[in-house]
């Protein structure tokens, strides 16, 4: 029975080894994907975990479908009116089917890139200077249409496209400041005439109050004076000519003081 021990151990031993020889063990991260070849041909797509798989014949390689960024800098391109612009993309996506993305072009991202640029070129060639410049044209969300749909040819899902920067020739952003700046300029007359005229109107409509009923000066006076009644320091003067209103004729009467007549009234008499 001792003797039979060590002949097990052994064959354990071996049976370890070539199990170890026969049999891969592949451990998928997660965040990515391990495509698996039987005799160089796709056999399937591992996900994240432990996958045990016989060793002859097989291979892996592994792709990142995390979300990515792609950024395509300064490209030269030429407006409606063929006027030159620098203009800068960014992308953001993702590999969306591994085996397309690896099997039908040799390199995605490459190819995500030329896409990017021919769909840049043709976007801005198509629209004039000034609606790239002002922002009224979605340049980043019509390029996306475009890219998405070349690029889910190859496997890939392309989230958005961005626009990060559009640089004009020196001269053409001299002008467009100085277009710009002349058009706040106009906008800031003309709220400045408004105004006045608002004001104008009011003024024209407290006059015409006032005529109707002039008691209503004498209420603003005493307003204004009560107001600045509370301030130190300040003296008032207040001038009524030869002639005063109805309500200190009154008052000088009450204290005995003789009342000169208005103009169109008869004398008191005595």
């Amino acid at each position: 029975m001792f003797r039979l021990f060590p002949l097990a151990m052994v064959a354990l031993v071996l049976g370890v080894v070539a199990y170890k020889l026969l049999v891969l063990k592949v451990v998928v991260p997660e965040g990515f994907v391990t495509l698996l070849y039987r005799q160089g041909r796709f056999a399937r797509v591992l996900k994240p975990g432990a996958h045990r798989v016989p060793r002859a014949g097989r291979g892996t390689q592994q792709v990142d479908v995390r979300q990515r960024s792609l950024t395509v800098p300064g490209q030269d391109v030429l407006s409606l009116e063929q006027v030159g612009l620098k203009v800068s993309v960014a992308v953001r996506f993702a590999v969306a089917d591994p085996e397309q993305a690896l099997h039908r072009v040799q390199n995605f991202v490459e190819a995500l890139y030329m896409a990017v640029q021919l769909a840049l070129r043709e976007e801005v060639a198509r629209h004039p200077l000034e609606e790239l410049v002002s922002g009224r044209l979605d340049l980043g969300q019509r390029m996306r249409e475009r890219v998405a749909s070349e690029a889910r040819a190859f496997g890939l899902s392309v989230e958005a496209v961005e626009v990060k920067d559009v640089m004009l020739p020196a001269d053409l952003r001299r002008a467009f400041a100085e277009a710009l700046k002349a058009k706040k300029e106009a906008q800031a007359r003309l709220e400045k005439a408004r105004g006045e005229s608002a004001a104008l109107r009011n003024l024209a409509n407290a006059a015409r109050m006032v005529e109707q009923n002039p008691s209503l000066l004498e209420l603003r006076v005493l307003q204004t004076l009560e107001g600045a009644s509370g301030t130190a320091g300040h003296t008032f003067v207040l001038g009524l000519g030869p002639e005063l209103t109805p309500l200190a004729r009154r008052r000088r009467a009450g204290n005995g003081a003789p009342v000169p007549p208005a103009e169109g009234e008869e004398p008191e008499s005595t």
